[in-house]
């Protein structure tokens, strides 16, 4: 069943990215750097949302996705029932405890609502000491390719959507019209996603994963049996509106959401090549713990 998967998934990708051949262009990088986005002043004007044959908003685009890497930073985490502020117990606790957060080397505090094995997750995470998937170029996850800086190319028709996302040149592709998924496949890195229209909003849920993964670069944790929903509005011709919401009772007490905003990006700002193991000098030199699969995953 994993080789038919496999190969399932993989023909998936190479028709999609065939398909973008004629509309976008794909250039290495080379250690140069993407072109520069146009200036905010030279930008068209937003327009209304584009819409598919169907009716239904078009979320194509090459989209600047907000580099999250923290989720739980000040004044991001709400309440999805309310979009409120989440206020919890032991909330901004010191954990001296804990090796300092792997983003920015702020020390680590109880910034989410853990359940007692999220919390020890949280506390034990140490990507210098033990070393950190990421930092051995193996997949991100849905989460932290979501979070991550370099830009996502959507691709679209009436039947699935497909977000190719530039970091590591990976792709996530998501069933929009019932399609339903073997119920033998293994979890994943990426997990498996489905997504159905609530009016003019695409919501995608997610869930499936192999529990190797982090949400984001600080190590926030989750595990096996998280469900994550993601929803697209899109406001008018340049933006989209998007929710992240975590559900995972394991790890967390309460659900938590972000909302971001994803702008699009005009040409000459194309889709490039990314290799993470080309120039991951750390990984090669000794400089880089490399990541080992851990014996038990809860």
């Amino acid at each position: 069943m994993c080789n038919k998967a496999t190969s399932m998934l993989t023909v998936t990708g190479v028709l999609l990215i065939a398909s973008l051949a004629a509309s976008v262009s794909f250039a290495a990088d080379g250690g140069q750097g993407r072109a520069a986005a146009r200036p905010a002043a030279q930008q068209p004007p937003a327009g209304p949302a584009p819409r598919m044959a169907n009716g239904k908003p078009d979320l194509s685009g090459l989209w600047s996705n907000p580099y999250t890497p923290n989720m739980a930073a000040k004044g991001t985490v709400l309440d999805p029932k309310t979009r409120q502020p989440l206020t919890f117990p032991r909330q901004g606790e010191a954990l001296p405890q804990a090796a300092a957060s792997a983003s920015g080397n702020a020390p680590r505090t109880y910034d989410l609502p853990f359940t007692e094995w999220g919390l020890k997750q949280w506390v034990e995470y140490d990507p210098v000491k033990n070393g950190d998937y990421a930092g051995s170029c193996l997949p991100f996850g849905t989460p932290r390719n979501i979070n991550s800086p370099h830009g996502v190319l959507i691709t679209q028709n009436p039947d699935a959507i497909a977000f190719l996302f530039e970091q590591n040149t990976w792709f996530h592709w998501v069933p929009t019209n019932g399609m339903k998924w073997p119920a033998d496949l293994p979890e994943s890195w990426n997990g498996l996603s489905t997504g159905h229209w609530d009016g003019d909003t695409l919501v995608i849920e997610t869930s499936g994963f192999n529990g190797y993964t982090k949400l984001d670069t600080s190590g926030h944790p989750h595990s096996r049996e998280m469900k994550i929903t993601n929803t697209f509005t899109r406001k008018d011709s340049r933006t989209i509106e998007h929710t992240f919401t975590v559900h995972d009772p394991k790890t967390y007490t309460q659900d938590w959401m972000n909302v971001r905003t994803w702008r699009i990006r005009d040409y000459p700002d194309v889709m490039m090549e990314y290799s993470c193991e080309e120039n991951n000098a750390g990984l090669f030199d000794g400089s880089v713990t490399p990541w080992k699969r851990p014996e038990s995953v809860d």
